[in-house]
Parts: structure tokens; C-alpha cells; sequence
């Protein structure tokens, strides 16, 4: 991910980005006037995508549940801005920002997978604006380097800082009742002395 230069800052709202957006061949979030290109993704990131979607879709089975991929967007309203998280979804209706049902604003959680060039962002900024979405309950960072989880939950007007390590743990996520061993987090991960960008 990277930002775009001021020559192509062209979107001083987030409507005029949306309208741009939809159309565009590339996908970009929004921040306040800003838009970040969004890259590729590397081997480890899209098979840990895809076990995190088949575990926890398989349990929503039969529930009014749903989980979504990198190609739905969350609108931050408070903070102005666009982000398409990695996974994201909730249980019960969705509160889609219009009819073409592209964008939303209430996911009960959010899983972000790291790479070099996103962690810092993904630790700081999004997460603060993340914060400001009434409906977020659980934030999740996930590494492409180790057997590690990062979890954030709400809990009352604090969030919870939970670190989860090695194959016998367990990603909790509470806000949908959905439970996912580690072990299947990385299935068919091979591990690198670097992570991935």
C-alpha cells in the first residue's frame, strides 16, 4: 500500500472518492482527502485469508451471520474515510451506506493480515480509526511471519489487548461466536526469515 502523490489527490470528500471508486480498475482506500493505493497480495497473506474465510464461514452456517473479504468496504464515518479490511463481518442485518450494497458500516469485527509495508499503519492509524465504529467489538492482527494473533476486543469503553502464540492456541472471536485453532489459521503456510511485503 502506498499513498498517492498530491498531484493525484483529487478527492476532497468521500463521496467524490466513492463515485471515483466504484469505477476505478484498482482498489483504494480513503482517509480525510487521501487515497492509498492498495498492492498485491503475497502467497502467505492470501492463503491465511482463505482459511480464516472457510473456518469461520463454515460456523456461520444456518446463522443470520456473514463473513466478507478484502473486497468489501467499511466506511468510518467519524473518521471520514474508506477501508477495505482484509476480513471483516457480523451477525444480524447489514447498515450498507447505499443501494449498490459495496460498502458498509457495521462490522462487529475486523482482521487485518500484516505485511512489512501495512503493520505500521494497520497498528496505528486504521486501528484509531477503527475505534470510532460503534458496531466494532474485535480487531485482529494476524502475522504472516509466525504463529502469532493479535487481538483487541472492546470491552465496556476500554479495548483488551490479547496476544495469541503457537499452534495449540485459539482465535476467539466473541462478537460472532466463532472459535478458529491457530493451527488452521496457518494451514499450508510455510514460514520465511522475512515477512512478506
Amino acid at each position: 500500500m502506498f499513498r498517492m502523490s498530491a498531484a493525484e489527490k483529487r478527492f476532497p470528500t468521500g463521496e467524490q472518492y466513492l463515485a471515483w471508486e466504484r469505477e476505478a480498475d484498482f482498489k483504494s482506500e480513503y482517509l480525510r482527502g487521501e487515497i492509498y493505493a492498495m498492492s498485491g497480495a503475497s502467497l502467505e497473506h492470501n492463503t491465511i485469508s482463505s482459511n480464516l474465510n472457510r473456518v469461520i464461514g463454515n460456523q456461520m452456517l444456518d446463522r443470520p451471520c456473514q463473513i466478507l473479504g478484502s473486497d468489501m468496504r467499511v466506511q468510518v464515518e467519524e473518521a471520514d474515510a474508506y477501508f477495505y479490511p482484509d476480513l471483516s463481518g457480523l451477525c444480524g442485518g447489514f447498515d450498507f451506506h447505499d443501494e449498490r450494497k459495496d460498502t458498509y458500516k457495521n462490522p462487529q469485527f475486523v482482521i487485518e493480515i500484516l505485511s512489512a509495508s501495512t503493520e505500521s499503519y494497520d497498528r496505528g492509524k486504521k486501528f484509531f480509526h477503527y475505534q470510532t465504529l460503534p458496531s466494532l467489538r474485535e480487531y485482529v492482527l494476524v502475522s504472516q511471519g509466525e504463529a502469532a494473533v493479535e487481538i483487541y476486543r472492546k470491552e465496556g469503553d476500554r479495548w483488551i489487548y490479547q496476544l495469541l502464540t503457537g499452534a495449540g492456541a485459539e482465535l476467539r472471536l466473541e462478537s460472532v461466536d466463532c472459535t478458529v485453532p491457530l493451527s488452521e489459521i496457518y494451514r499450508n503456510v510455510t514460514f520465511t526469515a522475512e515477512m512478506p511485503a
